[in-house]
């Protein structure tokens, strides 16, 4: 079941065999891709983490084959988009990772046992399509974010409670 979070989607069902990790740590993964969304990820990712009262951990993953010069500026802009999310946010416990690989097999991977994973919306004309994989092979729920709008509206029409609001 996907809801609709104003420019945000969930989906409600928990990965291929329909399970959780037994070592549930309610941890939010926060995936962090070179797609341009990293801001809003990482900003939802906290919100999710601050309303679960749960850890954040922010995962870069970035393409195979970067030179130390380039992999150093990216883990830089990573952490500064995760600083900035963590802003006025009291006592949000949170890790930082940087990993190389497929992006979607990774997050996929790195989110086991998670509570939920928070992923950028695909792109209508990407040719990888990371958020769709996330939502059909991870073992948590997993938010897409498609915009800034905090406001839940599932397709059905009824509201639903938005991370972050009462």
């Amino acid at each position: 079941m996907n809801a609709t979070i104003g420019d945000m989607q969930t989906s409600t069902t928990s990965g291929p065999a329909g399970t959780q990790s037994p070592h549930h740590a309610g941890d939010v993964v926060a995936g962090l891709a070179n797609d341009g969304m990293a801001t809003l990820v990482a900003g939802a990712a906290v919100r999710e983490a601050v309303q679960r009262g749960s850890r954040v951990r922010f995962v870069q993953v970035l393409p195979t084959g970067l030179s130390a010069e380039d992999r150093s500026e990216m883990d830089v802009v990573m952490f500064g988009v995760a600083l900035c999310a963590l802003h006025r946010q009291r006592r949000v416990p949170c890790t930082f990772e940087t990993v190389e690989g497929d992006v979607a097999r990774t997050l996929v991977e790195r989110s086991r046992g998670a509570a939920v994973l928070v992923v950028g919306r695909d792109a209508p004309d990407a040719d990888v399509l990371v958020g769709k994989y996330c939502q059909e092979h991870a073992f948590c729920d997993v938010l897409t974010v498609t915009g800034p709008d905090p406001t839940l509206q599932p397709a059905g029409g009824t509201r639903v409670r938005t991370p972050g609001t009462s």
